[in-house]
C-alpha cells in the first residue's frame, strides 16, 4: 500500500511544479486564478495527506484483506 501513497505523493509533487510554472502567466482576478488556487488547496491536501500514510504506514484495506477463518 505504500506503494501507491508514494504514486499519489510523487504526483502532487509534479503537479505542483507545473501550477507553479504557470503561476506568472495566470492574471490575478480572472477564472482560471480561481482555479488555480482551487487546485493548489486540493494539492496541497493530498500530498500533505499522502506524507502522514506513509509516514504512519496506513493500510485502510489491511482488515479487509486478511484472511479469517
Amino acid at each position: 500500500m505504500t506503494t501507491i501513497w508514494r504514486a499519489i505523493f510523487a504526483s502532487s509533487l509534479v503537479l505542483l511544479a507545473l501550477l507553479g510554472l504557470s503561476v506568472p502567466y495566470i492574471e490575478p482576478g480572472t477564472g482560471t486564478f480561481v482555479i488555480s488556487l482551487m487546485s493548489l488547496g486540493m494539492l496541497v491536501v493530498m500530498l500533505v495527506a499522502s506524507a502522514a500514510f506513509i509516514y504512519f504506514n496506513w493500510d485502510p484495506f489491511a482488515k479487509l484483506l486478511e484472511s479469517t477463518p
